[in-house]
């Protein structure tokens, strides 16, 4: 029986079952908000003009106001891929390394500060503004006796990578504020979608080398970068098989890139068929013989060369879809039909022009929310430039779209 069926007949239905009949596109126009995230000066600019939250260390004050219990969303602390160090998940990035490095000053004029970072690089920042993308000038990765070194860092089993009381929801790991009924219970007992920051093939070696020298390093010494992948598809694997093993069944899982500029890919679609698809197929079987609704595939830029290989891979889902790289959702649905969830694609641009120009996005938003999988959301982290009045307008107008009364919860400005 479908989830349209259920509801129509006035059964309440979770956000864990929402989730799932969305992403499986059998529940249209019920505009499930997947992350709102925003620049922590975006989030500052909005409390200056209104926004009632006390709380801006973390997202739990945020996420009830702007979201709300009905577009929760969770994910379980094991980290495969890149995670903020900063407040509400901002920068510092830092990649899936455990221990991560000590911080260390090397240099500071009172306006920037060299620094060994928590990833090993060493970076110079602004010294007023720890969340800032620093300028990276030195990575830790620059050979095969640096990656021997660095790996030992990445042990899918080190103490670290797996906090006491993981397998239980408790305050500290969600993003919202914890339900009495499921404070210190198996992450099994949720009514929500539960997801894992699992794998990153390109992402993470490009942020242990930069992009010029694992460039270089795939004409100088390819199995080195074979190396690399393979490493991170055994870290992704066995930490996976580990959350199964714990009887935690997911939702979603977040694959990080990052490997696509304005124009296109950084490596040919030839690269990631040869090196990187065998590689995914490992982890996107053991994804789909546990149930996984939604492999979701980060990669800012455009993507559109790469996308057909992602998906022809097992790969079914995909975030931000940057406008501003002439990524359009409605054509990606008229190719890819019912093979491709869609997450984002909501010009962050139109939020600070104004309200006509959201007007604009919001007509592909209805489009697409009409026969499910997708996900309204912003296309990348939400610019201090867009307004707090703006932000409510889009969320409120989206709500309106929702063919079920419950989910058209309206933001008090």
């Amino acid at each position: 029986m479908s989830i349209n069926v259920i509801r129509q007949r006035g059964i309440s239905v979770t956000p864990r079952e929402r989730f799932k009949a969305i992403c499986r596109f059998e529940r249209g126009n019920d505009p499930f908000f997947f992350g709102l995230a925003a620049w922590n000066e975006a989030l500052d600019r909005w409390q200056a003009e209104g926004m009632p939250v006390e709380n801006l260390e973390n997202m739990k004050q945020v996420n009830m106001l702007l979201k709300g219990r009905q577009d929760e969303v969770e994910a379980i602390p094991p980290v495969g891929a890149i995670f903020g160090m900063g407040k509400c998940g901002n920068p510092p990035w830092v990649v899936a390394i455990d221990p991560i490095f000590e911080r260390t000053v090397l240099e500071d004029d009172g306006q920037h500060v060299v620094q060994v970072d928590y990833d090993g690089s060493v970076v110079k920042r602004n010294s007023s503004h720890d969340d800032t993308i620093p300028q990276t000038l030195e990575y830790p990765v620059k050979d095969r006796k640096t990656w021997i070194e660095f790996k030992r860092r990445l042990d899918p089993f080190s103490p670290g990578r797996w906090p006491a009381g993981w397998e239980t929801m408790s305050e500290e790991k969600l993003s919202f504020p914890v339900k009495p009924e499921h404070d210190g219970r198996h992450w099994e007992k949720r009514d929500f979608p539960l997801g894992m920051n699992l794998l990153s093939l390109y992402g993470n070696p490009r942020n242990y080398m930069g992009v010029v020298n694992l460039s270089l390093t795939i004409y100088d010494d390819i199995k080195l970068v074979e190396e690399m992948m393979d490493h991170q598809a055994y870290l992704a694997y066995e930490m996976l098989k580990r959350v199964f093993d714990a009887g935690i069944t997911l939702e979603w899982v977040w694959i990080w890139e990052d490997m696509c500029f304005n124009k296109g890919p950084l490596v040919s679609p030839e690269f990631v068929k040869k090196y990187m698809v065998p590689r995914y197929r490992k982890v996107v079987d053991l994804l789909r013989e546990g149930g996984v609704d939604a492999l979701i595939l980060d990669c800012d830029g455009n993507i559109e060369e790469l996308l057909p290989i992602w998906v022809d891979c097992g790969i079914n889902a995909t975030y931000p879809l940057e406008c501003a790289a002439g990524m359009d959702a409605r054509k990606l649905r008229k190719k890819f039909g019912n093979n491709l969830i869609m997450i984002g694609n909501i010009d962050k641009r139109a939020l600070a022009a104004g309200k006509e120009q959201i007007d604009e996005e919001l007509a592909k938003v209805r489009e697409l929310l009409r026969c499910g999988g997708y996900f309204p959301n912003v296309d990348h982290h939400i610019p201090p430039d867009v307004p707090y009045e703006n932000l409510v307008y889009m969320i409120n107008e989206i709500r309106k779209m929702s063919d079920y009364p419950d989910t058209r919860r309206q933001i008090r400005l």
